[in-house]
C-alpha cells in the first residue's frame, strides 16, 4: 500500500466522522420515523443540489464550482447530523474559496482538453478514431474519480497543491475498488438523468456529493490509520 504524498495532514476538524444522528428517529419513533427521516434526506439532497448551483453561480461559474462542491461535500458528509446547513455551506464556501478555486483550476484545463478531443472524434474515421475513443474514456474515468474525491480530499488536507494532486491522481491506483464504486454511483446518476432529468436535476448532485464523499471518505480514513500505523511501527 501506497501513503500519500509526504506533507498530507489531516485536517482534523474536518475528518469524517462515522456515525450521524437520525434527527428524524430521535423525534418520532417507530414507522413515523423512518418516514421523517427519508423526506429529511430527501429535502438535505435537493437542498445540497441548490446549494452547488447557488454558490457556483455566486462564484462567476469558473471561480465557483470548486469552492462549491467542497461545501456541498462539507454539508453531505454530515447530512441530517448538521442542524443549519445552509450556514454551514456558505461558511465552509467562504473559507476556502480562494484556495479551493485555484486547486480547481486543473479540472477546466482538463475539461476543456477533453471537450476538444471529443469534437476531434468527428474529423477521424477507423482506427483512428477507435483509438481516440478509448483514450478519451479512459481518461475521463480516471478524472470522474479524481473528481468526485476531490472535496473530501481538499477538505481534510491542508497540503500545497502539487502534493495534494498527486495525491488525487494516485488514488484510482491506491483504491481501485473504492474507483469502480464511484464509478457505478456516478453511471447511476448519469442514467437516472438521462431517464428522469427533472428529478435527477433536484436530487442528482446531493447525491453524487453524498455517496461518492462516503466511499471516498472511508478509504482516506483507511489510508490514514495506515499511514499512521507504519509511522509508529
Amino acid at each position: 500500500m501506497t501513503a500519500p504524498a509526504p506533507g498530507h495532514a489531516p485536517d482534523r476538524a474536518a475528518v469524517h466522522t462515522p456515525g450521524r444522528t437520525a434527527v428524524a428517529e430521535a423525534e418520532v419513533p417507530g414507522w413515523a420515523g423512518g418516514v421523517m427521516l427519508a423526506l429529511r434526506w430527501v429535502t438535505l439532497l435537493v437542498e445540497i443540489s441548490a446549494m452547488v448551483v447557488l454558490g457556483t453561480l455566486a462564484g462567476g461559474v469558473l471561480l465557483g464550482l470548486g469552492p462549491a462542491l467542497r461545501a456541498g461535500g462539507v454539508v453531505a458528509a454530515r447530512m441530517t447530523a448538521e442542524p443549519t446547513p445552509w450556514r454551514t455551506f456558505w461558511r465552509a464556501w467562504r473559507d476556502g474559496l480562494g484556495r479551493s478555486a485555484a486547486l480547481f483550476a486543473p479540472v477546466w484545463v482538463v475539461g476543456a482538453l477533453l471537450w476538444l478531443d471529443g469534437a476531434a472524434l468527428g474529423l477521424l474515421d477507423g482506427p483512428a478514431r477507435a483509438l481516440l475513443t478509448g483514450g478519451l474514456l479512459a481518461v475521463g474515468a480516471w478524472g470522474a474519480v479524481v473528481l468526485a474525491c476531490w472535496p473530501a480530499v481538499v477538505t481534510r488536507y491542508r497540503s500545497r497543491a502539487a502534493a495534494t494532486w498527486r495525491l488525487l491522481l494516485l488514488l484510482p491506483l491506491l483504491a481501485p475498488t473504492t474507483a469502480l464504486a464511484v464509478l457505478v454511483v456516478t453511471a447511476a446518476v448519469l442514467a437516472a438523468a438521462w431517464a428522469v432529468p427533472l428529478l435527477a436535476a433536484l436530487v442528482g448532485p446531493g447525491f453524487w456529493l453524498w455517496a461518492t464523499g462516503r466511499l471516498a471518505a472511508d478509504r482516506l480514513d483507511r489510508i490514514d490509520a495506515q499511514v499512521s500505523a507504519g509511522t509508529t511501527a
